[in-house]
């Protein structure tokens, strides 16, 4: 043993090797666990983004495009944003095993830590409302990001030629409405009494709606189904919500 000790200590003193200042172990040390955070963190927000954008979408719209449920289903995935988490579950995972203890955990341990981090934080940006900020500035700020890198609520809602619009009120009649949409076009949208509202949709000028319907022009677009712009609310008859319409129209008309 004394011998194996004579011999380290030899070596050490050949090589040259000198203990590592403790400001440098400290820097070292917080600057892997910096990193960690930082990916984490970012990981997170992806997460909550994608999370933001998939309860904004309208899920049940294949019953009105004669599509496949699945397929729609796999259509409106995050794609952009599932490469983005995966990318940053790795980065943290490795970012974790370079900590000053990582090496000692199992790859199982490591992974769970990751994406329970991810699933964590994302949860927390998510309540805090940070995720849909950030949604809503990638969306109206990012030319391609809705158009190409995903389906965003509002590209799901300007397909007029597939059945789905949406817009802010402009007028309110008895039989019409009329809209700008998201492109601020004008449309003229036309009521009948088989066109079904949803209870929640407050018929006023000002307020955004999504309609599903077929386009019957380049600028009139006929309604089946009125919905509210937040959320899907449930069904009443254009018969029984005119009573309301009608009385938002007369207000609007009069002023």
């Amino acid at each position: 043993m004394k011998n194996i000790i004579q011999d380290t200590l030899e070596k050490i003193k050949s090589r040259g090797v000198t203990p590592e200042p403790r400001w440098k172990y400290i820097i070292k040390k917080y600057t892997l666990w910096s990193a960690f955070a930082v990916v984490a963190i970012l990981g997170a927000l992806s997460f909550s983004i994608a999370s933001n954008s998939l309860l904004q979408l309208d899920w049940d719209l294949y019953r009105f495009s004669n599509q496949n449920a699945l397929i729609y289903t796999l259509s409106l995935l995050p794609y952009f944003w599932i490469i983005i988490i995966g990318a940053f579950l790795i980065l943290t995972f490795f970012e974790l095993r370079k900590t000053e203890k990582g090496y000692r955990f199992s790859w199982l341990r490591l992974s769970l830590i990751s994406i329970g981090s991810v699933i964590i934080f994302g949860f927390i940006f998510f309540l805090t409302g940070l995720g849909r900020n950030f949604n809503s500035l990638l969306t109206r700020n990012v030319p391609y990001y809705g158009q190409h890198m995903m389906v965003t609520k509002e590209t799901q809602w300007t397909q007029p030629e597939n059945g789905f619009l949406s817009g802010s009120l402009t007028y309110v009649s008895k039989n019409t409405l009329e809209i700008t949409d998201l492109n601020n076009k004008d449309w003229d949208i036309l009521l009948d009494k088989n066109t079904l509202v949803r209870p929640s949709v407050t018929i006023v000028k000002g307020e955004t709606i999504k309609i599903i319907g077929t386009k019957k022009s380049n600028s009139s677009f006929q309604a089946t189904e009125i919905r509210p712009w937040v959320g899907r609310g449930m069904m009443r008859s254009i018969g029984e919500g005119q009573g309301m319409m009608r009385g938002a129209g007369h207000g609007m008309m009069g002023n």
